[in-house]
């Protein structure tokens, strides 16, 4: 299987397992807002890449305002078009892309190395989601590749709440 594509898939399943982490705090509490905004950060990234990848403007920025439902189909539509572009051909996902950044800065990447940064950028931010949601009182999600690849989290029952996998 495409590398890229497997990374993306982990996304997609480390994504749901966050949300359902994010869903054990209290609505009203300080750690859900701060890990919605997180979450609705990842989702706003995924999309503001996409949008490059596909040569258009974006239409929410990389920090967007959204309740935790709406970044969730935010990311979903993203983590759908990141993974059509992840399994083009080896010439296409080679070819670099031209962009501003969000200060107006602009770059060269490859195609390929925007896909890597995309499922690595998010695995910084579901770890600070599975911090907030432990300090929340919440159950934080075990969202590490090897849990997905493996097919069942290596964490103890009581640890953990049970994984998409499990469910």
């Amino acid at each position: 299987m495409n590398t890229l594509l497997k990374l993306l898939d982990h996304v997609a399943w480390a994504d749901a397992e966050a949300v359902a982490a994010i869903a054990t705090l209290p609505d009203a509490s300080a750690e859900r807002a701060q890990a919605v905004r997180l979450y609705a950060h990842l989702a706003g990234a995924a999309h503001v890449w996409h949008s490059r990848l596909e040569g258009r403007t974006p239409e929410h920025p990389v920090w967007p305002d959204l309740s935790l439902a709406a970044a969730r189909e935010l990311a979903e539509h993203s983590l759908a078009g990141l993974r059509a572009v992840a399994g083009r051909g080896a010439d296409e996902l080679a070819a670099r892309v031209e962009y501003r950044n969000s200060a107006g800065k602009p770059f060269r990447d490859s195609v390929a190395d925007i896909l890597a940064h995309v499922a690595l950028h998010g695995s910084y931010h579901r770890g600070q989601i599975a911090l907030l949601t432990r300090q929340g009182g919440g159950v934080p999600a075990l969202t590490d590749y090897i849990a997905f690849v493996r097919g069942a989290p290596a964490a103890p029952a009581d640890q953990r709440r049970p994984s998409a996998l499990e469910r």
